[in-house]
């Protein structure tokens, strides 16, 4: 009889605390002090990592700046990337071009535990010995997990005007 009243009352109790909870609301202080927030230096200087990562030509290397959830929609490729899989397998191919990235453009949105990084970027590869640059747009979505910032998405697209079509 006495454990039944014991877990009737730490039910009730319980039961009261979840209520209060739910018609508290968080006030906009401590919604500050909760959130991830990361300044505009940082999130640019994730760029700066990843492009570092790319000039190691390790694509395990590469791979290890997205979260395991992550997707990739790459420039030089049909193929959507969902997993570290098939992002690494990407970044084998890619990395054979020697890859050097530059921001051309960039703007930074900060929420909280996301930041987002939208832009234009310019790739120099080299490919059979002929060195080329590549302009492309490029969108990085990125998510803290833990203590670090991964890439959650990616999304890379060659500018239109290097795109031939046969419209008339």
């Amino acid at each position: 009889m006495k454990t039944t009243i014991t877990r009737s009352a730490l039910s009730s109790i319980f039961s009261a605390v979840l209520a209060c909870a739910s018609i508290m609301p968080i006030t906009p202080v401590q919604a500050q002090r909760n959130c991830n927030r990361a300044t505009r230096p940082e999130i640019a200087g994730l760029f700066d990592r990843w492009n570092r990562s790319l000039q190691t030509g390790d694509p395990n290397l590469v791979t290890q700046n997205y979260a395991r959830n992550a997707i990739l929609l790459p420039t030089v490729s049909n193929q959507v990337r969902r997993n570290h899989e098939e992002i690494q397998d990407y970044f084998v191919k890619f990395l054979a071009l020697q890859p050097v990235g530059k921001i051309n453009y960039s703007s930074i949105r900060l929420y909280c535990g996301v930041a987002i990084d939208s832009g234009i970027y310019t790739f120099t590869t080299v490919n059979n010995g002929q060195t080329q640059e590549v302009q492309a747009r490029y969108t990085f979505v990125y998510n803290r997990v833990g203590n670090q910032w991964l890439i959650a998405e990616h999304h890379s697209s060659a500018m239109p005007e290097t795109i031939t079509t046969s419209a008339k």
